[in-house]
């Protein structure tokens, strides 16, 4: 089977929060640092922003250096609230249980993170909870799976209210110089540099019930958490490609190249995924000027002239003979029509 690239995982943008926070307590100016490594800030108030999984590789890469602290993910997931994982980490403390929390953890993973391929062993007396493998990414920041497993264990003892720690953590990332420090923060005898990533847990320590289990309170923070994973997965690359399009317009029609480095890309792979989906770059330059032109024309304070330029033209002139040449009207004459939702 294809290993995914890194182009179609993404995590919740909300993780950036306790990254932020860590940095911050250092001393550190956090949004200097997101500017510096790309992340757009600006979106952090839409609330179902995700973030590339290769621009929080490099987030966490740079957070690594300029701290010196080569344990900065357990610490950014030290700073992690349940909050940050919106609905499902309502849903966790709602559990019956540290186990049924785990449980969804696994069912609602890709919401997390698109890299977790999660899975839930039963083995005896021990309970295993695998991440799978790394994403295939130059320059991988072990720091990546460090913060996962430590927003795991982190979770799961909020979720008890108390000390709760696994009996053994392996992470597939290379030895640190100071392995002793992952085995204290997170109590726990810890293996490195395997080909999978992976918690031990008690059955017993995460099978009591919990006194702040509220089955109903879980069942509808599930069904929250379950729509928004819906639209999310229903997300296309079209949608990404038309997205950074109407980014780049009022600086001039973007050509391929720049869109597929902008997705961190090659231009043939995204010829290639484009072509999967049935359409084509320029087929959804086009078709995005198109609607966009639609859009700005029935707005009755934006010109023609400004129309033109924020669509990327260079001239009026020559937006008015492609949207003549698209629609069979002149773009005035379309203003002055008025649309069927008027009439």
């Amino acid at each position: 089977m294809t290993r995914p690239t890194a182009l179609e995982h993404t995590m919740m943008a909300t993780f950036i929060l306790p990254v932020a926070h860590a940095l911050r307590l250092q001393g550190i100016d956090a949004l200097e640092v997101l500017e510096e490594v790309g992340i757009d800030v600006a979106k952090a108030a839409n609330p179902d922003w995700r973030v590339q999984h290769t621009d929080f590789n490099r987030l966490m890469n740079r957070c690594v250096e300029l701290t010196g602290e080569e344990v900065f993910g357990l610490q950014a997931a030290e700073q992690l609230q349940p909050q940050v994982l919106h609905a499902l980490g309502l849903a966790w403390l709602a559990s019956d249980t540290v186990y049924d929390g785990l449980k969804r953890l696994v069912r609602f993973g890709k919401l997390v993170s698109t890299t977790l391929d999660l899975g839930l062993r039963e083995e005896g007396e021990l309970v295993h909870i695998d991440l799978g493998s790394n994403v295939q990414l130059d320059n991988f920041a072990p720091a990546n799976r460090d913060y996962g497993v430590g927003m795991i264990v982190r979770m799961s003892q909020m979720t008890l209210g108390e000390f709760l720690a696994p009996i053994s953590v392996a992470i597939e990332r290379p030895a640190p110089e100071q392995p002793e420090r992952w085995e204290y923060m997170l109590s726990s005898r810890v293996e490195f540099e395997t080909q999978k990533t992976s918690i031990t847990w008690s059955r017993a320590d995460i099978m009591e019930p919990l006194v702040t289990g509220d089955p109903a309170l879980a069942r509808v923070n599930d069904e929250q958490t379950q729509a928004y994973l819906d639209s999310f997965l229903a997300q296309t690359l079209s949608r990404e490609v038309v997205d950074k399009i109407i980014e780049r317009l009022p600086d001039g029609p973007p050509n391929q190249q720049q869109i597929a480095d902008s997705l961190h890309v090659s231009n043939r792979t995204l010829q290639r995924k484009l072509k999967e989906e049935g359409t084509s770059f320029m087929d959804l330059l086009q078709d995005t000027r198109l609607q966009l032109a639609r859009k700005y024309l029935r707005q009755p304070n934006r010109s023609v002239v400004e129309t033109s330029y924020l669509l990327g033209f260079s001239e009026p002139s020559t937006f008015s003979r492609a949207f003549k040449r698209w629609t069979g009207v002149a773009p005035i004459e379309f203003r002055d029509t008025p649309s069927p939702d008027s009439r």
